[in-house]
């Protein structure tokens, strides 16, 4: 299983459902942000299958990531792709 956690700092809502089925999203955490009005930081942990993936997609907010187990490939627009293993980070 491939699991990593990752910090959103969201502008408007928590997070956009997962658009794959057997991809799993847990709240961990959530937290509003002092002296950014509307503004919060979350927690969560995405579990992939051995496999999964995600289409290119979009965050409007800073992402943080650990990979907890397994690896996980991660890419930004315009940027290289980037393999991780556990105990490794991306932003």
């Amino acid at each position: 299983m491939r699991k990593f956690i990752v910090a959103i700092i969201m502008a408007t809502s928590l997070w956009g459902p997962s658009v794959h089925a057997a991809t799993s999203v847990t709240p961990l955490i959530t937290h509003d942000l002092q002296g950014i009005p509307d503004k919060e930081g979350a927690m969560v942990m995405v579990d992939y299958p051995p496999g999964g993936a995600d289409p290119v997609h979009r965050h409007n907010a800073s992402v943080f990531v650990y990979v907890l187990k397994g690896s996980i490939i991660m890419q930004v627009e315009g940027g290289a792709r980037v393999a991780l293993k556990e105990g490794q980070t991306f932003f």
